[in-house]
């Protein structure tokens, strides 16, 4: 080997390992910031003591003033993780379902996964939606035609009674479905906010067997299963909100530099 050859393989030696070195430090700096985020929206705070999962202890920091504490370097880094893992979801054209249908979640949960581009479903989770996807597509495909009828005149003759009756039907199926109006097939992942509540979407998810589930998991909660668990409080409205948009930023900074490509 000359040893020009050898001195430039030297250069790119030192700069792969300077490129290393600086994405390092760049991790660090995003973990560090995250950490601090998560604890000025009170993402820490989990339940009354009393009310703890064992299964969560490996999750939890500390008690303090009768509640438990998480430990938010773990939720930091779990975050980090699904994030790549989104990032590659992303790049290969995954069905992304986004799942919050509590009270403080409903709307917050349509306005990110509209944001972010991904399906969401924010009222009550119908049984079967996974387990059962030929009935869903059926329904599906009901409120498409339905509102493609009433978009190009297709409700010309039809008395106001008829009328009224079908834009009901519409509007029913657009507050259960809505959010999956696109969606061609069952989802590969699956986001949940509320463990507890939705806990049929985590059950279908985990029957179904091919499907990614990541999950807030507060502390009185249970991890087992949970792909991308994401231990931190899921009642919390600055705390929902700070992670859902750290997701869906995530998600629509990944399809932003697709389409730049």
């Amino acid at each position: 080997m000359s040893i020009e050859i050898k001195e430039a393989n030297s250069v790119n030696d030192t700069a792969t390992e300077a490129e290393k070195l600086e994405k390092l430090e760049a991790k660090k700096a995003e973990a560090k910031e995250l950490l601090r985020a998560l604890v000025a929206a009170g993402s820490h705070l989990g339940h009354p003591t009393r009310k703890k999962n064992p299964k969560m202890d490996a999750y939890i920091h500390s008690a303090k003033n009768g509640l438990h504490v998480i430990d938010v370097s773990i939720t930091v880094s779990n975050m980090m993780r699904a994030a790549e893992f989104l990032k590659k979801q992303v790049k290969l054209d995954r069905n992304i379902l986004l799942v919050g249908t509590s009270k403080q979640a409903s709307e917050l949960v349509k306005l990110e996964a509209e944001r972010a581009g991904i399906f969401f479903i924010n009222q009550r989770w119908l049984g079967g939606l996974i387990t059962n996807f030929d009935i869903i597509r059926s329904r599906l495909n009901t409120l498409r035609e339905l509102e493609h009828s009433r978009d190009t005149g297709g409700f010309k003759g039809l008395g106001k009674k008829e009328i009224a009756s079908i834009n009901r039907q519409i509007l029913k199926l657009n507050r259960s479905l809505g959010g999956l109006k696109k969606m061609k097939g069952r989802p590969d992942v699956v986001m949940v906010l509320d463990q507890k509540k939705d806990a049929l979407a985590i059950t279908e998810s985990k029957k179904q067997g091919n499907i990614t589930i990541l999950s807030l998991v507060d502390t009185d909660g249970d991890p087992t299963g949970i792909d991308f668990p994401i231990p931190a409080n899921d009642d919390s409205i600055s705390s929902l909100s700070f992670l859902l948009k750290y997701f869906m930023d995530v998600i629509l900074a990944a399809k932003q530099k697709i389409s730049k490509r």
